[in-house]
C-alpha cells in the first residue's frame, strides 16, 4: 500500500512540476502576445495606403495598421490613406504569418476639375483616378531583421471601385516598441 501511495505521490508531483514548467514556458509567450506593441515606419501598397505607417498590436492575435501620406510634384498632389485589420495565424519570435482585410483611398489631386471653372478643357483626357477607393483581403508575412526592425511583405486580392480585381503586393518596414 505504501508503495502504491509513494508511486502515486511521485507521479502526481512530477505531473505538477511538468505542468508548472509548461505554464512558465507559455507565460513567456511570443513577442506579439506578451503585451501591447506599437510600430512606426513606412508602408508601400496600392490597397491600404502608402507612406508613413503606424500600427498597434495588443496582446493577442489581432492588430491594426494605418498608413498614409502625400507627395507634391509641381501643381499636383498625390495622396493616400488606408487601414488594415490583421489576424495572426502563426508566429515565431518576432516573425509572424497573418491574414488581413483593409481599405484605402487614393487621389492624384484632380477631383475638382470642371469645364465651367476652367480647370479642365473639354476633349482632353480626364486625369482623375478612375478607382480612388480600394478594398481587399490578403496574406502577409513579417520577418524580424533586427531587435526592433520588422520587414513585412503581403499580397492583397484588391477590389477597385471601378469593378476590377487585382492581386497586388505590399511591403513595409516598421520600428517596433512597447
Amino acid at each position: 500500500m505504501k508503495l502504491r501511495f509513494s508511486m502515486f505521490a511521485i507521479a502526481t508531483l512530477s505531473l505538477v512540476l511538468s505542468s508548472a514548467a509548461t505554464m512558465s514556458a507559455q507565460s513567456q509567450g511570443n513577442y506579439f502576445t506578451e503585451k501591447l506593441r506599437f510600430g512606426v515606419g513606412a508602408q508601400a501598397g496600392l490597397m491600404s495606403g502608402m507612406g508613413v505607417g503606424v500600427r498597434v498590436h495588443p496582446a493577442g492575435r489581432m492588430s491594426l495598421q494605418l498608413a498614409g501620406g502625400a507627395l507634391s510634384g509641381g501643381e499636383s498632389v498625390m495622396a493616400s490613406l488606408g487601414a488594415e485589420g490583421q489576424f495572426d495565424f502563426d508566429w515565431r519570435d518576432r516573425s509572424r504569418f497573418y491574414g488581413f482585410i483593409g481599405m484605402g483611398y487614393y487621389t492624384n489631386g484632380e477631383e475638382e476639375l470642371t469645364v465651367t471653372a476652367g480647370t479642365w478643357e473639354q476633349g482632353k483626357e480626364d486625369p482623375r483616378l478612375k478607382s480612388p477607393f480600394r478594398a481587399g483581403i490578403g496574406l502577409g508575412y513579417e520577418w524580424d531583421i533586427s531587435n526592433v526592425l520588422i520587414f513585412s511583405a503581403s499580397v492583397a486580392f484588391t477590389y477597385f471601385s471601378e469593378g476590377m480585381f487585382l492581386p497586388l503586393p505590399q511591403i513595409g518596414l516598421y520600428y517596433m516598441f512597447d
